[in-house]
């Protein structure tokens, strides 16, 4: 029988909390509607201007990793890419000035595997949420607009850096939209919206759906949207179609299924029943072994660092460790294992090492005198160190 530590898997909401006024409720039933927070926070240590600059001028930033729109359409590549280097897509840093001082909107892609901090807040949510993220940067110039009205089939948060940015809202034109549900048309004559301005240190969220665009004010604007993984029901059976064994429709369609319809319904009558007879016996928890397996690999896995590890000093009692529960997606005792999934990576122990763990991912950081006197728990901390799951402390 499988059991789940709650210990080990209980969110700490540590970057929630500088995002919404209320952690626990907000996780427990995402909004539906747009929700602002004024002044949630100071958000320079994730992002700011001087990252801008350093993206562009000592990263040799490569396509997918930017791109540059004007007036709702992607600028071409001859306009923005240096050419001239190893690497024929790498940012140019003259050209992209040009393209902001004319009224371009400059945006910075998947954020979270590039830069450290924003690497580590995308962690933290991604783990608070229960969801992967992913983070764009805009950069607008004052008074441009990127995109028109659109709507995005991802929930975000929307968290001003610099500057200010009016935004203006209008009902979903589609609920709920599903990945491949992108690009419908809107409603000619849905009204002029409701609009507000994000200031410097606000958070909007905004569901997926919701009709949305954003103009910057008189100074020029830098915001994150830090998107949420569409999970769904939907996702979720693709997931099982894709990978679950055992699924039924392995017959072959009728070679008439495409000349006579009558012919077609019958082969879809056939699927249909199997897939009702499957899914009526289907073991639920194998199901869902089934979609966390296709799922943990997109949350983002702790850092490994390999240098340190090989480099560092022996551990000694006075030594200090900084603890990332975070890095645990979730911890489940399978019989005389223990098995963690750190996104994209596992890793099995003892279950008898169940409280030693449990009291570490209790802390923020510990000395290895702290610690009860049990067996294996040097074995231990070397592992959970090896996979970043605890980092020691310069």
């Amino acid at each position: 029988m499988t059991t789940t530590p709650r210990a080990l898997a209980a969110p700490r909401h540590t970057a929630l909390g500088r995002l919404v006024a209320d952690p626990p409720g907000f996780a427990a039933q995402l909004p539906g509607e747009p929700r602002l927070r004024r002044a949630a926070g100071d958000f320079s240590d994730l992002f700011g201007l001087a990252e801008v600059d350093g993206l562009l001028t000592d990263r040799a930033l490569r396509r997918p990793a930017f791109r540059v729109i004007r007036d709702g359409e992607q600028v071409p590549d001859v306009s923005c890419l240096h050419g001239g280097l190893l690497y024929p897509d790498v940012a140019d840093p003259r050209k992209i000035s040009g393209l902001l001082a004319e009224g371009a909107t400059l945006v910075f892609q998947g954020l979270q595997e590039l830069t450290g901090p924003l690497a580590e807040f995308g962690r933290r949510l991604g783990h608070d949420l229960g969801r992967p993220v992913n983070v764009n940067a805009y950069v607008t110039p004052a008074g441009s607009q990127g995109f028109g009205d659109h709507y995005d089939t991802q929930d975000s948060f929307i968290v001003q850096i610099h500057g200010s940015k009016r935004w203006t809202l209008k009902d979903p034109a589609l609920a709920q939209p599903l990945s491949h549900e992108t690009g419908r048309p809107l409603p000619e004559d849905d009204g002029p919206g409701r609009t507000l301005t994000l200031e410097s240190g606000d958070c909007l969220w905004l569901p997926r759906g919701w009709v949305h665009s954003a103009r910057s004010t008189d100074t020029a604007s830098v915001h994150l949207t830090i998107s949420l993984y569409e999970w769904t029901g939907h996702w979720a059976w693709t997931r099982i179609a894709a990978r679950a064994p055992g699924l039924p429709g392995r017959f072959p369609l009728s070679t008439d299924f495409f000349r006579d319809r009558a012919a077609a319904e019958k082969d879809m009558a056939a699927l249909r029943t199997e897939l009702m007879q499957w899914l009526a016996t289907a073991d639920d928890s194998a199901l869902v072994d089934v979609v966390r397996a296709a799922g943990a690999p997109e949350f983002l896995s702790p850092v490994r660092h390999p240098a340190g590890q090989v480099l560092a000093p022996e551990a000694d009692e006075d030594a200090e460790y900084t603890v990332n529960a975070h890095a645990v997606l979730n911890a489940e005792t399978r019989g005389d294992r223990l098995v963690l999934t750190l996104g994209a990576r596992g890793l099995t122990l003892p279950a008898s090492m169940t409280p030693l763990l449990a009291d570490l991912l209790d802390r923020d950081r510990f000395r290895l005198r702290d610690l009860p006197p049990t067996p294996g728990t040097t074995a231990l901390l070397t592992r959970l160190c090896t996979e970043g799951v605890i980092t020691r402390t310069p």
